[in-house]
């Protein structure tokens, strides 16, 4: 058997595709035991947070919407957590079938199976009393689960993070594992974390339209958090909490947004079925740990030679004034491409809302992003069709923004094949592979470090998502691909682990 260092290495090498293990996977979906989707309190009062939307119509009551001019004091406050929770996780359309309907999120999900629950702590929040909230998106509404000030309980949590105490509302993100499980078994924590994080992404953008700055934590106590929500750990475990400061607070705090967890690697070996529960068990926190001395290799190093192609001066920050809302309401992931090209400008626009806003001209959508650690993320991209741009693989500087060409052809063959011949591989303009060195990101963050490298890469995806929606272009994100291979076929060094691909380009009409 092979050593690992750590049971996140051996959970993603035991999680990976390979073509052999696709051929010989006798998974098949029991639609008898489909995970139900929303989280019910029976015989708890819901709290009607719809008609504060800014909605031209309320899809959820006859209440219809309230004109904000009339908000009293309450309801503008109320309003702000409505609006953070609809355009984060709420339901933008409903698709009708014979048996029941299918309800589409704000964000992405994979298998449109929303594994992430929001539960909504307040403290001296206009409109509502101290407590614990459960966000029910089926209503637009909340359910009270705990009444009381739990403040010092939370604060103790997240070892004292200072956005904690500056923080009304206070977002916690869970995971309900079957949700995604019953489809792509353990591999299905890559999918959830992935899923919270697109969850995150909107979040953030949201936010701050609302004059607020999230925070998100992944120090905390995952125990005495799952203990308040009173969950049960087998099914919904805790992700990540979010604070939210005002969008002029300092961040400069003194415990940082991600912590470690110890490494373990005893015992490693561990049944098909238990693998996903077991990263998160091993992943959990009980104390403060400090965060150790750790470089993370600078990968460009490997390709300094290569071509260098400068992206920063393409790039045309393209407006988003009033957009932010309606794009959120219309995305959807990209069923199908056309093949054609799309341009260099717009492919270093979509690159610098993702991971260089700071660079954008008109500063009406947000600062700088707060992350995990997005320095543990590494982009290639493989270029299929982009005027302006030879084909070939690429490596992407976040810090520098440029591009370092690493192989010259044209992939759309090899990448269709790579992501288990979906045709949106084939005929993207673009694909982007979010990666991480995994053995030095565990080493930095224990076996927590699984966890915010999809949690991260999922929050820029979703950038990536809205920014391409803007432009008019098409864009879904691929959870399912033949992991080693990709290394092989785009020259990706082979310590460097896949965590998430995107694609981008023109989408093709659909009756």
């Amino acid at each position: 058997m092979q050593t690992y260092e750590s049971y996140a290495e051996y959970y993603h090498d035991l999680t990976k595709y390979t073509p052999e293990g696709i051929a010989s996977n006798q998974h098949r979906l029991d639609f008898n035991k489909q995970p139900t989707l929303f989280k019910e309190y029976p015989n708890r009062k819901l709290i009607d947070i719809s008609h504060l939307l800014p909605l031209d119509k309320n899809p959820f009551s006859d209440a219809g919407i309230k004109n904000p001019d009339s908000f009293n004091s309450e309801e503008k406050s109320l309003s702000v957590l409505s609006k953070i929770l609809y355009f984060s996780n709420g339901i933008t359309a409903i698709v009708p079938f014979e048996d029941k309907p299918f309800y589409m999120r704000a964000s992405p999900s994979a298998g449109g199976l929303y594994p992430t629950e929001i539960y909504v702590y307040v403290h001296d929040y206009p409109g509502l009393e101290n407590g614990l909230y459960n966000y029910q998106a089926l209503k637009q509404s909340l359910v009270q689960i705990y009444k009381g000030d739990l403040k010092n309980k939370i604060s103790s949590a997240a070892f004292n993070h200072p956005a904690v105490e500056k923080s009304k509302i206070i977002l916690i993100l869970t995971g309900v594992f079957y949700r995604s499980s019953w489809r792509y078994q353990d591999r299905a924590y890559r999918r959830i974390c992935l899923d919270t994080g697109h969850v995150i992404g909107n979040m953030e953008l949201v936010s701050y339209s609302c004059g607020l700055k999230q925070v998100p934590i992944g120090g905390f106590n995952d125990q005495l958090i799952n203990e308040l929500l009173m969950l049960d750990e087998n099914e919904e475990q805790v992700l990540s909490l979010i604070s939210f400061v005002d969008k002029d607070s300092d961040l400069n705090f003194s415990v940082p947004n991600a912590l470690p967890s110890k490494l373990d690697n005893k015992n490693i070996k561990t049944s098909e079925g238990n693998r996903l529960l077991e990263l998160h068990q091993r992943s959990r926190s009980t104390n403060l740990v400090n965060v150790p001395n750790v470089s993370i290799e600078n990968i460009e190093d490997k390709f300094k030679f290569s071509t260098k192609v400068e992206f920063e001066k393409n790039a045309r920050s393209f407006g988003w004034k009033d957009k932010l809302l309606p794009v959120i309401l219309r995305r959807r992931s990209t069923r199908a491409y056309t093949g054609e090209s799309i341009t260099i400008e717009e492919l270093a626009s979509i690159f610098e809302f993702t991971y260089r806003p700071d660079l954008m001209i008109e500063k009406n959508i947000d600062s700088k992003p707060v992350y995990f650690d997005s320095s543990l993320i590494q982009t290639f991209i493989a270029v299929n069709g982009v005027d302006g741009l030879e084909e070939g693989c690429y490596y992407f500087s976040q810090n520098e923004f440029h591009l370092r060409q690493v192989r010259f052809k044209n992939f759309r063959d090899e990448v269709y094949y790579l992501c288990l011949g979906q045709e949106l591989g084939h005929k993207a303009s673009v694909v982007v592979f979010h990666t991480a060195n995994l053995s030095r990101a565990v080493f930095k963050y224990g076996e927590r470090a699984y966890r915010y490298l999809h949690l991260d890469a999922g929050h820029l995806g979703q950038r990536m998502n809205l920014a391409a929606i803007n432009l008019g272009l098409g864009v879904s994100g691929i959870g399912g691909f033949f992991d080693d291979q990709v290394n092989e076929v785009l020259g990706i060094p082979e310590n460097v682990a896949v965590v998430y691909i995107t694609t981008i380009g023109v989408p093709a009409k659909t009756s």
